[in-house]
């Protein structure tokens, strides 16, 4: 890369209070070709055309990451408006506001849009299969973004953690030091995402588009993105047991132990063949990613102390 003959990118992150727009503000001082602005809620309304549209125009940037999205998953199942409002309908006007931009959108969905079972990782170009609110509205928004045209980078990921806000991590360790003993489902199958390792996987990402013309076509399609390997919550609830010296054992039970409002998919081990090839990434397996967020996990406790 001929990264001397760059002019600076300017980046915008929405949703930047969130586990992922938190590692976009982390890693923003290590791309000194970036320069970025971040807005959360209380800067603007992404439902809104004249808030979004303000923002942008305020920032003028080349790209727009969307880290905002409604994640409650059980919750989702009884608040419909409020989901379908930032999952879907904000990615109506985000594309609206960018059609007559020349912004290029980075945006997030998830792996509850498959929700199959064939044996083998599941490829983007596998059937979609969303059972629940959630699942259906983050479908739903990527339809929007698709049949707008705008140019914009798809990245359909699993099981986040990250050292930001709340997460399995963080309610393990929580619950490790109060109980002796936790059930967990063993029969649901996938990896988790350390949002730091897809935070750089994009901005890296980025950096190709901007700086070889053969890849920017690239940039228009649908990708999945996990940390490597397979396992269950189960693997990893007791994986952080033994990571923080915990002596809180983890019992294996079937998902029809566990109830919950929206169902979860059995199979979230998603292919990252794509992402890979194209882009020359290297994706960290998901105990080097576990073993990484949870060191971070000290840092930002001991920091708040």
């Amino acid at each position: 890369m001929e990264t001397h003959k760059l002019k600076k990118t300017k980046i915008v992150v929405l949703g930047a209070n969130g586990q992922l727009g938190q590692e976009f503000r982390h890693l923003a001082s290590s791309y000194e070709y970036f320069t970025f602005d971040f807005y959360d809620r209380k800067d603007g309304d992404i439902t809104d055309k004249i808030s979004v549209a303000h923002l942008i125009d305020q920032s003028n940037p080349d790209f727009l990451i969307n880290c905002a999205a409604y994640t409650a998953v059980d919750k989702a199942e009884n608040d419909r408006d409020a989901c379908y409002a930032v999952n879907a309908a904000a990615c109506k006007v985000i594309a609206e506001v960018l059609t007559t931009r020349d912004v290029k959108l980075v945006h997030f969905s998830s792996d509850y849009v498959y929700d199959h079972f064939n044996g083998f990782p599941i490829k983007e170009t596998d059937e979609t299969n969303p059972k629940g609110v959630y699942a259906q509205s983050k479908l739903e928004g990527e339809k929007i973004i698709r049949a707008s045209k705008i140019p914009t980078l798809i990245i359909r990921t699993s099981w986040v953690i990250s050292s930001f806000g709340h997460n399995f991590i963080k309610t393990m360790l929580q619950l490790g030091k109060e109980k002796t003993e936790l059930n967990v489902v063993n029969d649901q199958y996938g990896a988790p995402t350390y949002a730091r390792h897809l935070a750089q996987a994009v901005l890296d990402i980025i950096l190709v588009t901007i700086t070889d013309e053969k890849k920017v076509s690239y940039f228009n399609d649908t990708y999945n993105y996990t940390n490597e390997g397979i396992i269950t919550w189960y693997d990893l609830a007791d994986r952080i047991m033994q990571e923080a010296g915990l002596p809180c054992q983890i019992q294996a039970i079937p998902t029809s132990s566990y109830p919950t409002p929206a169902r979860r998919p059995y199979w979230s081990v998603l292919a990252k063949h794509k992402i890979k090839e194209r882009y020359a990434l290297e994706i960290p397996h998901w105990y080097v990613a576990l073993k990484e967020c949870m060191e971070e996990i000290k840092v930002e406790k001991k920091l708040s102390t």
